[in-house]
């Protein structure tokens, strides 16, 4: 690495751990977000009716890879402290089930409320983010964090935990101390009531 011309990093993050990783200097290009795509009015009233998500009901969405590092274990357990003061939340949780025994626990330990669906096409995701009320995720580790740009460009607040590339990244929404439970299930609560039809 240290032979390159030059390099790229994806956030002012990843620019600060590849400069103290291995000294390697880079210029900071974010990912660029396809606005033609994600973008804010869409209709996802035919995902809710896929998802049988009445109209009383608010939507928490989740995309990632279904790994430990995503902590998706640790937003379920946030996600039951908001449906016992919020009922009538459910939570969709759309990504590939990389690690069997850790989607083996998760399904274990999911309420009644939450949704899983592995697999959503590129032409579709745009609807899932216009679906939903809240983009939510309890990632530890995130050199960007795609879905979180992708939901604010379609209008959606996102609520994720104060680490790595997040201070750049979530411009909508509320950034919680990294294992604050109780403050994150607050910052959905909070979102949600407060939350303007867009």
């Amino acid at each position: 690495l240290k032979n390159v011309d030059s390099a790229i990093s994806i956030s002012k993050f990843m620019q600060k751990e590849l400069m103290k990783e291995i000294g390697l200097k880079s210029r900071v290009m974010y990912n660029k977000i396809d606005k033609r795509r994600f973008r804010k009015n869409l209709n996802g009233n035919s995902v809710r009716r896929l998802l049988n998500i009445k109209e009383t009901e608010k939507l928490l969405l989740f995309i990632g890879r279904l790994s430990p590092h995503k902590n998706v274990h640790t937003l379920l357990r946030i996600f039951d402290i908001v449906n016992a003061r919020s009922p009538n939340t459910k939570l969709l949780i759309v990504g590939k089930p990389t690690f069997k025994n850790y989607y083996t626990k998760l399904k274990k330990i999911a309420n009644n409320n939450v949704i899983f669906k592995d697999f959503v096409g590129d032409n579709a995701l745009p609807y899932y983010y216009a679906a939903c009320d809240l983009y939510v995720t309890a990632s530890l580790w995130e050199g960007f964090n795609l879905p979180a740009a992708e939901a604010q460009a379609c209008n959606k607040s996102v609520v994720a935990f104060d680490i790595c590339s997040h201070p750049e990244i979530v411009k909508n929404g509320i950034l919680v101390k990294k294992d604050d439970l109780e403050g994150f299930a607050t910052a959905v609560l909070s979102l949600l009531t407060n939350r303007r039809k867009v």
